[in-house]
């Protein structure tokens, strides 16, 4: 991944139908590489659908992700693949990062449930940062986003650049403003990129964008369309003014410790 680096959110309707989903995955891909993005984000659960396990064909889920990643390798591009992993009897809400050579580069396990997660997956435990090329980056998925902690600690560990993976769509479309401001604020807070890919079923919570390092919009989706958003990523522009401001002496007072941690 150099930079500059183009790169692109697809904003798709997914399903229960993994075959229908990874047809539009590998429509997404194909449309993207021509017109020069070198990463594809997706949404979450984009391949898998958002299902219980016991809705998943799991055979049929390693298939359709082999077929991806040969889509991946022709388009010689990168994909952050929203997907749901079972491994030692457990599912896990997953993203999985797709090389140009097919195989998985990176891969990060939702951390934060909802309770509507809790009744099907497990939690990740670890919040990892990958290095290609020029960038440093971690990968973030929905709910995520409403724990400023995560990704501080991204980027304290150096990421410049989070993909996002979400599936907020379907109610409470009210959020629409309230996740936007938080993608910004992520962003902003910490000085670095952020590509976030949203489920295009309606009424959506949020819509998929590409915000710089002072929040601001590169790209945003329209509300309720599927559809593939593009921009550049300049990796000169991450910063590090809020990162060097903060007041680490008011945080290490005991008192103060202790309402962080509890």
């Amino acid at each position: 991944m150099k930079s500059p680096l183009s790169v692109a959110a697809y904003q798709m309707v997914t399903g229960p139908d993994v075959g229908e989903n990874a047809r539009k995955i590998h429509g997404a891909i194909d449309e993207s590489a021509r017109n020069g993005a070198r990463l594809l984000v997706v949404p979450e659960c984009a391949l898998s659908g958002y299902l219980p396990a016991e809705e998943i064909d799991f055979d049929l889920l390693a298939d359709a992700q082999e077929d991806v990643a040969r889509h991946v390798v022709e388009a010689e591009t990168w994909l952050a693949l929203g997907t749901t992993v079972r491994q030692d009897g457990e599912c896990r809400n997953t993203v999985v990062l797709l090389s140009p050579t097919g195989q998985v580069a990176a891969r990060y396990d939702k951390t934060h449930l909802t309770g509507g997660d809790r009744r099907r997956y497990a939690p990740g435990d670890r919040l990892p940062v990958f290095r290609e090329g020029d960038w440093t980056f971690g990968i973030q998925i929905c709910f995520d986003m409403r724990f400023a902690e995560n990704w501080r600690i991204l980027r304290r560990k150096g990421a410049e650049l989070v993909l996002h993976a979400s599936n907020a769509s379907r109610d409470s479309a009210w959020k629409v403003p309230v996740l936007e401001g938080a993608i910004r604020s992520r962003a902003a807070d910490n000085g670095m990129f952020v590509v976030s890919a949203n489920d295009a079923r309606t009424p959506q919570m949020m819509v998929s964008a590409i915000c710089d390092p002072d929040g601001k919009d590169l790209a945003r989706a329209p509300v309720d369309a599927e559809t593939i958003i593009y921009a550049e990523l300049d990796h000169a522009a991450v910063k590090t003014d809020f990162l060097d401001r903060r007041r680490l002496d008011l945080w290490n007072r005991p008192e103060n410790r202790e309402l962080l941690l509890g």
